[in-house]
């Protein structure tokens, strides 16, 4: 285990060979075990069913075997800043000349764990807000592996991590200051969305910081091509063109719900720990 999660050891084979190999097993995986298709075809199925990709299922599950052992190699390589287009930088600049405070609103799709590089590429200080676990004593297993390099990550870019419970009031105060705060959009709450074509429990605390703190909303996406890691930036959302906490959700949500459509199988199973247990294609309902 130790061998398969050092960064340094992972090097030793260049990155574009080892994508390549984890696609060939991620391809040969499909074929010799039939017994985990279904897995990842259900965890297709409640992303894409009652979208207009709804009839993909089997084909993008073959791709979303192969994505989740391509990201797995990626998160134990060293990580380098996420590139960006001529686009994106003009986007991001803009926002962050703005003189208000920048919410980067992301989902857990393709190498998101190089959210914490965008702080360098701006100049700026990210505060990422994490879950209990980034702040825990990590243990000695694979987890605490993933937990530490989490936080690694975090402070090779000069990051601060913000504890999500009861974090509200120091991220408006951040933001109200004109802070650049780095927030997951497609977390668990108890705001029902129509999203992906069906009811989805998230949480609307984005929309509700932005407005509180009239910061301007910049939603992300990461994702490779081949090896390398990109960032796409959408133009920034304005709270002051949106009345109300609901109206900016919306337009947040479209924003992310197109761009999961376009890459489906980057995105991970909402049926994981900690998340929605029971997502189908039906809807996404919070845990019993």
């Amino acid at each position: 285990m130790r061998l398969r999660t050092t960064p340094w050891v992972q090097q030793l084979m260049p990155a574009r060979l080892a994508v390549r190999r984890a696609i060939r097993n991620g391809q040969r995986g499909w074929e010799r075990y039939p017994e985990d298709r279904a897995g990842f075809c259900a965890g297709l199925e409640a992303i894409v069913g009652a979208t207009e990709r709804a009839g993909e299922v089997e084909q993008l599950a073959r791709a979303y075997l192969v994505e989740s052992e391509v990201q797995r190699v990626l998160f134990w390589r060293r990580w380098e800043a996420a590139n960006m287009d001529a686009a994106t930088a003009a986007h991001l600049r803009e926002a962050c000349e703005s003189g208000r405070g920048v919410l980067l609103s992301f989902c857990h799709m393709g190498p998101f764990f190089h959210s914490a590089s965008i702080g360098p590429s701006l100049g700026r200080t990210v505060y990422t807000v994490g879950g209990p676990w980034c702040f825990e004593e990590p243990a000695a297993d694979y987890w605490g592996r993933r937990q530490v390099r989490r936080m690694e990550g975090v402070r090779k870019w000069d990051g601060r991590m913000v504890l999500a419970k009861g974090a509200f009031p120091v991220l408006q105060a951040l933001l109200e200051d004109g802070e650049v705060v780095l927030m997951h959009f497609d977390v668990p709450g108890h705001h029902e969305t129509r999203f992906l074509g069906k009811p989805v429990m998230l949480t609307a605390g984005s929309a509700r910081l932005a407005l509180r703190s009239d910061a301007v909303v910049v939603p992300l996406r990461f994702r490779r091509a081949g090896h390398r890691v990109w960032v796409d930036a959408h133009p920034q959302l304005d709270p002051r063109e949106h009345s109300e906490v609901e109206q900016l959700h919306k337009a947040l949500a479209a924003v992310h719900e197109r761009w999961i459509l376009e890459l489906p199988a980057t995105l991970e199973d909402p049926r994981r720990g900690g998340f929605w247990a029971r997502a189908s294609a039906a809807g996404w309902p919070l845990p019993d």
